[in-house]
């Protein structure tokens, strides 16, 4: 860095020879980044020049500039924006007859497209056949990559060539758990709230001697049974913030219990949780099929044929599937 500000400090000459090459490495590191700072300065300083080519010292050939601007858009998502700038990109090498970055505008574009929710299985064959026989390497999204990320806010999930963008839900939580440890029996109430199974298994150890009458179990065991279908008709609804209001005053009736040994150990109520979690889990992850059914099909069979659910969940594709996660 220290070598650059001195060359740039160095007389304007320098920095006109070089400016194509500086104006690509902002846009690869700013991308590199997704930054949205760096990526908007980097967009400010090459948006001038979209619709040339960028050439270095008259030697080096840094490519469309519309390429490295959709490279910019790919960084912050902006799928639309990307699709234009890499089909411009590589339109403009065919007509000079850039074959290489014609081939890699279109690589970039079989992701974007990919991430937008298109698919892009046959660009990706095409760029991949061309390139062999220009004996290039060259970086191509796999049609069979399969991939079920959260970025906090929306669900990206790529299966068969295809990548659909969901908005949250428990069900696609619950889905990624299991993706995460194929072959492996979750619990339900694992996957319905981690804290409530570790209550469970509290609750596994009272016994004693009684230090609630009759008349107390009784209140406890009705408003806990009544609490239970509550959430149940909350969970069946979609009402998510009603069943979480709803379990936290579960939860401090539990904790009561856990503190009056005896009381809480009633089996019934370990089944009660049990099963609970099991409709409850059951329930949010078929919600989400359906919903896959209309915007992933594929998807949705394959995890329908590979996922059982239960007291226990599991994932068990017939065949191996690497999912990233």
């Amino acid at each position: 860095m220290r070598h650059l500000a001195q060359i740039m400090a160095s007389g304007e000459q320098y920095l006109r020879w070089m400016a194509p090459l500086w104006l690509r490495f902002q846009a690869q590191a700013a991308a590199r980044s997704k930054d949205p700072v760096l990526c908007e300065h980097a967009r400010a300083a090459i948006s001038p020049y979209v619709g040339q080519w960028g050439i270095t010292a008259t030697v080096a050939v840094e490519g469309p500039y519309a390429h490295w601007a959709a490279v910019l858009d790919a960084a912050q998502e902006r799928w639309d924006d990307a699709v234009a700038g890499f089909t411009s990109a590589y339109r403009a090498a065919d007509v000079l007859g850039a074959r290489p970055w014609s081939v890699e505008s279109r690589a970039r574009l079989a992701e974007v497209l990919q991430a937008r929710g298109d698919d892009a299985s046959a660009l990706i064959e095409q760029v991949e056949r061309e390139a062999a026989e220009l004996g290039m390497l060259v970086r191509l999204p796999g049609s069979g990559a399969a991939a079920f990320r959260f970025d906090g806010e929306v669900w990206a999930l790529t299966f068969a060539g295809r990548t659909v963008h969901l908005p949250d839900s428990k069900g696609l939580a619950d889905l990624r758990v299991l993706l995460a440890r194929p072959g492996s029996d979750v619990p339900a109430v694992e996957l319905l709230n981690p804290p409530g199974g570790e209550v469970v298994i509290a609750a596994r150890g009272m016994g004693g001697d009684d230090v609630l009458d009759e008349e107390a179990r009784a209140r406890y065991r009705r408003r806990l049974e009544l609490l239970d279908e509550e959430i149940d008709r909350a969970v069946e609804l979609g009402e998510e913030r009603r069943a979480a209001e709803y379990d936290v005053e579960r939860q401090a009736l539990l904790d009561e219990l856990r503190t009056a040994a005896g009381l809480g150990g009633r089996p019934r109520r370990l089944g009660d949780e049990a099963e609970r979690a099991r409709k409850a889990v059951t329930n949010r992850i078929r919600n989400t099929l359906r919903q896959l059914d209309q915007r992933h099909p594929e998807l949705a069979a394959h995890l329908r044929a590979s996922v059982s659910t239960g007291s226990t969940c599991r994932y068990q594709p017939a065949s191996e599937v690497r999912w990233s996660t």
